[in-house]
């Protein structure tokens, strides 16, 4: 009989990924409490209450882990989905208009940056003096403006985007004020509640973003 039949496969497979989220939580912890380079995967193992040679055997880096790290925090915990399969964005795809669409985009990826914020900004800082850091990084904030872009370009066929910036400044500009930096500042250094935030972004990202209406007569 194969000992590694169906079923012992499956318990195989729970296990492992019980033992990878524990130490992506714990890597969580470590890399908030610590940063990117003051954090060790000695450090990471006795928080998630594993060997440190576990940690090598499903992360083999630093860089891989705090990028697995990241990607949990965008994807949560209780409902592990990107976005896109997300009921919010489907409320955004059909909304008609193009401020409210925006506002249903602020409000729904404000899930996200509450969770992913603080790591995001410990892995640009890391970035800053690592080459191979600075690639990780450059990964996800490849995949954000993609995301944003595409909901820039959904928006502008909602209603027409803001004249005197190309659609890329307009992202540029998009990413930066809708940002980790931006969030991480108020939420943690300012203050702010998280609906403060929200409040905020959905006051101020249409009229850098959308066109005005236009003026009466016109």
């Amino acid at each position: 009989m194969d000992p590694e039949t169906p079923p012992v496969k499956s318990i195989r497979r729970k296990k492992a990924d019980a033992t990878r989220r524990k130490i992506i939580q714990a890597a969580h912890k470590e890399f908030i409490a610590r940063g990117f380079h003051g954090a060790t995967m000695a450090g990471i193992a006795a928080r998630a209450g594993v060997a440190s040679q576990t940690v090598y055997f499903v992360f083999h880096t630093k860089p891989e882990l705090i990028s697995a790290v990241i990607d949990a925090a965008v994807l949560g915990d209780e409902d592990p989905r990107p976005p896109q399969d997300l009921p919010w964005w489907a409320e955004m795809v059909a909304e008609p208009g193009a401020v409210e669409a925006l506002r249903i985009f602020i409000r729904g990826a404000g899930e996200v940056f509450a969770r992913a914020a603080a790591i995001s900004e410990v892995l640009r800082a890391a970035a800053l003096t690592d080459d191979e850091v600075r690639r990780t990084h450059q990964y996800h904030e490849n995949l954000r403006r993609d995301g944003f872009g595409q909901v820039l370009g959904m928006l502008a066929a909602k209603g027409q985007l803001r004249e005197g910036q190309s659609f890329d400044e307009l992202t540029d500009a998009f990413i930066t004020v809708y940002g980790d930096g931006t969030y991480n500042l108020l939420a943690a250094e300012r203050g702010w509640s998280h609906d403060q935030i929200m409040a905020w972004l959905c006051d101020v990202l249409p009229g850098m973003l959308l066109a005005g209406p236009a003026p009466i007569g016109k």
